[in-house]
């Protein structure tokens, strides 16, 4: 697919691009010292499968995991041991499949739906490796709950389109062009 039929892939300058990461990098960060064990990554996974190129979303989710990763460890006091290590290990490896996949979605379905589906290809893969791995440990069986998976999906819904506002709003402000029409301010 080409670039052109999705406008969120821009090739912004690396500056555009480095702010845009360190506003990622903020954000886990206060996700993390906030929300403790539910950092919402697969929004993330999704954004930066769809802002970015495959091997930078790689990279820039590799590095959002790795600093929710250091937060938990150090500042939250995550207990230090192989199960805590190896769990989140397991998390880092299916954000990384997650952001594979959504960019393989991205790449195929345009428009809105494909932004739709992005989103919904990241939740379910990242879900998936988790539960199957869990299944077959035969550990953290209630952490898929209904009513939990239904809380993660919400969570990382609601940030996701933040995110796409975010990632809206700075593009246009990038290209110069107002956030408001001039029709709608004369109308304020």
């Amino acid at each position: 697919m080409t670039s052109n039929m999705h406008p969120h892939r821009s090739s912004a300058s690396w500056g555009a691009r480095a702010a845009w990461l360190a506003a990622f990098v903020l954000a886990t960060a206060l996700f993390s010292a906030g929300l403790t064990c539910a950092v919402p990554l697969v929004a993330f996974a999704a954004i930066c499968a769809l802002r970015q190129r495959r091997g930078q979303a790689l990279l820039s989710i590799g590095l959002l995991w790795l600093g929710s990763e250091l937060i938990g460890f150090t500042l939250l006091k995550f207990p230090v041991g192989a199960v805590a290590f190896g769990w989140g290990a397991l998390v880092g490896a299916a954000l990384l499949a997650a952001t594979w996949a959504a960019g393989s979605v991205a790449r195929r379905v345009p428009r809105t739906v494909g932004i739709v589906a992005t989103f919904a290809t990241a939740f379910a893969v990242y879900e998936s490796v988790l539960w199957a791995v869990s299944r077959i440990v035969g550990a953290a069986a209630g952490a898929f709950t209904s009513g939990i998976l239904t809380q993660v999906l919400v969570l990382n819904a609601v940030t996701f389109a933040a995110l796409l506002l975010v990632g809206a709003l700075t593009t246009r402000a990038a290209r110069g062009v107002p956030l408001l029409s001039k029709a709608h301010a004369q109308r304020s």
